[in-house]
């Protein structure tokens, strides 16, 4: 890259940077005029419409400018003395323009929630708010976004369950047409089947080829009437329950006389995971089995019935879903850090088996750049280590990748190394002057968020 592009490139920086502090400059004049009462002499009495007369914008607007300013701009105290800003860190990271409004939106959300928290100590909620702005140099207002409600989840875990009042249930409406069309509209408030929906949709409407003319509700239409085709046929759902009148092939499971002979369950595995809901088919064919959903939970959370857990497409749903789930899924336990798979293949072999592919999407979460959302089933295994210049195939030597960031990384600018089993991506001098690492993907579910760059010792 040329001399001119780099001068290109460190203008336009720094005129994002100065659009991002001239904002804090301007919630400092909304805190001025909230200080010295001028609304009470112009009439307005209340500062947020006056900010609204002199923004021509809507109340809404103005209510956020004047809330911003009274917790970023220090404020006097009783005795006259100022006193440090609501939110320091946020407010100095605003004014050096190194992060914008809407990250700002992120973290003043999340200091309401956590503020309403009872038990979480005051030291807690500052270093959350460190915390928050320290990511938010680094990542997009939807990184931030993902970071906070991992960090919220963490910090209020009763919190990440579904409010049963919130008046949110499933529900599909079909619509049929005289000319024999369907209108057909879902909503799905379990977020674990949500989650579940999402994904078969994702595997199913996957373009056929480059020449495939579909566009992505066309593809997603004929998923769905693939879907009903193969239940209807000789093995499907709706045949099989058909058969002989009654569901599954039998009666209800919970009328059936108890087995006397039946041993008795461990008392620790049956607090942990309930029995299953309904006997395992007989007549269905060998290979055919339940579908595989990922949900990653710390083991001791769901031992106590607390604490949540993470989808692959980072929603949280709360342990009780999970242990529901665990009723009539297959359960696959993902235990991080364990040797009891194979993750590492050496030099045998540049391919990623599944089970490494099963870690890498755990440890990950998808694309591991930091700030990237893609999901891990449209991302590729990167290895960190070129596997042409002797790298092994292994869970330290890889990193999932989107399709653009993969590209992003073989072009050179941007490096990634691996330290103590998390990658760490280093910018080009033209985004980060410092060249400071950023910690990728995603952290597990017990551990924190990393702030700081850890030791390589």
């Amino acid at each position: 890259m040329g001399a001119v592009e780099r001068e290109l490139l460190e203008r336009t920086r720094t005129r994002l940077a100065a659009r991002n502090a001239e904002h804090y400059r301007l919630l400092v004049e909304v805190a001025e005029l909230d200080r010295q009462g001028i609304a009470d002499r112009t009439g307005d009495r209340l500062v947020e419409r006056l900010v609204q007369d002199l923004a021509r914008c809507d109340r809404a607007e103005a209510v956020r400018l004047v809330d911003e300013a009274r917790d970023l701009v220090p404020r006097p105290a009783l005795s006259g003395e100022p006193l440090p800003p609501r939110l320091p860190h946020t407010a100095e990271a605003l004014s050096a323009g190194t992060i914008s409004e809407a990250h700002v939106t992120v973290i003043r959300r999340v200091m309401r929630r956590l503020a309403a928290v009872e038990h979480l100590e005051g030291e807690v909620v500052a270093e959350a708010e460190h915390v928050l702005a320290e990511q938010a140099r680094e990542l997009s207002p939807g990184g931030l976004g993902k970071a906070a409600d991992r960090l919220l989840a963490r910090l209020d875990p009763d919190g990440a369950a579904p409010d049963p009042g919130a008046g949110r249930s499933d529900g599909v409406q079909l619509l049929r047409r005289r000319d024999g069309t369907l209108d057909l509209r879902a909503v799905i408030a379990d977020a674990a089947a949500a989650a579940m929906i999402d994904e078969g949709f994702d595997v199913m409407s996957t373009p056929a080829g480059p020449d495939d003319p579909r566009d992505l509700p066309a593809r997603r239409a004929d998923a769905l009437k693939e879907l009903f085709a193969a239940a209807h046929g000789p093995d499907g759902l709706i045949t099989d329950t058909r058969r002989d009148g009654t569901p599954d092939g039998g009666g209800d499971a919970d009328s059936r006389e108890p087995d006397a002979n039946a041993p008795e369950p461990d008392d620790a595995q049956g607090a942990l995971i309930p029995a299953p809901r309904r006997p395992e088919r007989t007549s269905a064919p060998a290979a055919a089995g339940r579908a595989l959903l990922t949900i990653t939970i710390d083991h001791r959370w769901l031992r106590r019935a607390g604490g949540y857990g993470t989808l692959t497409n980072e929603a949280l749903v709360d342990v009780h879903t999970v242990r529901r789930w665990a009723c009539d899924a297959e359960v696959i336990p993902v235990v991080l850090g364990s040797r009891s798979e194979p993750l590492d293949v050496g030099r045998r072999s540049r391919a990623v088996t599944d089970a490494i592919r099963r870690a890498l999407n755990v440890r990950d979460g998808g694309c591991a750049f930091p700030g990237c959302t893609r999901r891990p089933r449209r991302c590729h295994a990167h290895h960190v280590h070129h596997w042409v210049d002797g790298g092994v195939t292994a869970l330290d030597n890889l990193v999932l990748l989107c399709s653009h960031h993969h590209r992003l990384l073989h072009h050179g600018h941007w490096r990634v190394e691996m330290i103590h089993g998390r990658p760490w991506f280093t910018p080009p001098a033209w985004i980060d002057l410092d060249r400071r690492p950023r910690i990728g993907g995603r952290p597990p579910p017990s551990v924190p968020d990393q702030a700081q760059m850890p030791s390589r010792s």
